[in-house]
C-alpha cells in the first residue's frame, strides 16, 4: 500500500472515555475522532458516497450487527442510564446504508462507571463538622476562661471574722 492510499484510510479513535477511567453518574459522554473520512447524518444523505459515512456505537453488547447499534451523526454521544461497573464501548464507521467500510474502521475503549456521591449528602456532613467543630472550640473557649466558684471568697470571710473578733 503506498503513502498516499494510506493517509485516506478512514479512522475512528475514541478521544473519551479514555482506556480505565472512572466515571462517576450513570451519564457517559462520548468524543470520538474521525480522520479522512466525512460523518453525515445518513437519513438526508441516503446514497453512496466514498468517505462519507455515519457510527455505529455498542455499549456491552456481544452481538455487534446494524440493528443492535446505536446509530450516531456527530463526533459525540451520551449514554443515559448508565449502571455502575466496568464497560466496553465499540464504534465502527460505517456507510450511509449502515455497511462496514473495506477495510473495517473501528475502535474499542474500556471504562468503568462508579454511583456518584450526592453532593447534599456530603454538604450536610460538611455543616455538621463544621458545627460541631466550632461548639467544641467555643466550649473549650468558656471552660478556660471562667474562673470556678468555691462558695464564698476566703476574703469576705476573714472581714467577717476579724470585724467579729473586735468587737469583743
Amino acid at each position: 500500500m503506498n503513502l498516499a492510499l494510506a493517509l485516506l484510510v478512514p479512522l475512528v479513535s475514541f478521544v473519551s472515555p479514555t482506556p480505565n477511567q472512572t466515571i462517576s453518574g450513570s451519564k457517559v459522554t462520548t468524543k470520538i475522532a474521525v480522520t479522512n473520512f466525512a460523518v453525515v447524518d445518513y437519513k438526508t444523505h441516503p446514497r453512496l458516497v466514498p468517505g462519507q459515512g455515519h457510527l455505529h456505537l455498542w455499549m456491552d453488547q456481544k452481538d455487534l450487527t446494524k440493528t443492535s447499534a446505536v446509530k450516531v451523526t456527530s463526533d459525540t454521544y451520551t449514554f443515559e442510564n448508565v449502571k455502575p461497573g466496568a464497560h466496553t464501548l465499540v464504534a465502527e464507521l460505517v456507510a450511509n446504508n449502515h455497511s462496514s467500510l473495506v477495510p473495517a474502521a473501528t475502535a474499542s475503549v474500556t471504562f468503568r462507571t462508579v454511583s456518584p456521591v450526592s453532593t447534599s449528602n456530603s454538604s450536610s456532613l460538611l455543616i455538621t463538622s463544621v458545627i460541631a467543630f466550632l461548639l467544641i472550640v467555643f466550649a473549650l473557649y468558656f471552660v478556660s476562661t471562667v474562673k470556678p466558684k468555691s462558695g464564698t471568697s476566703p476574703r469576705k470571710s476573714s472581714k467577717k471574722s476579724s470585724k467579729h473578733r473586735s468587737r469583743k
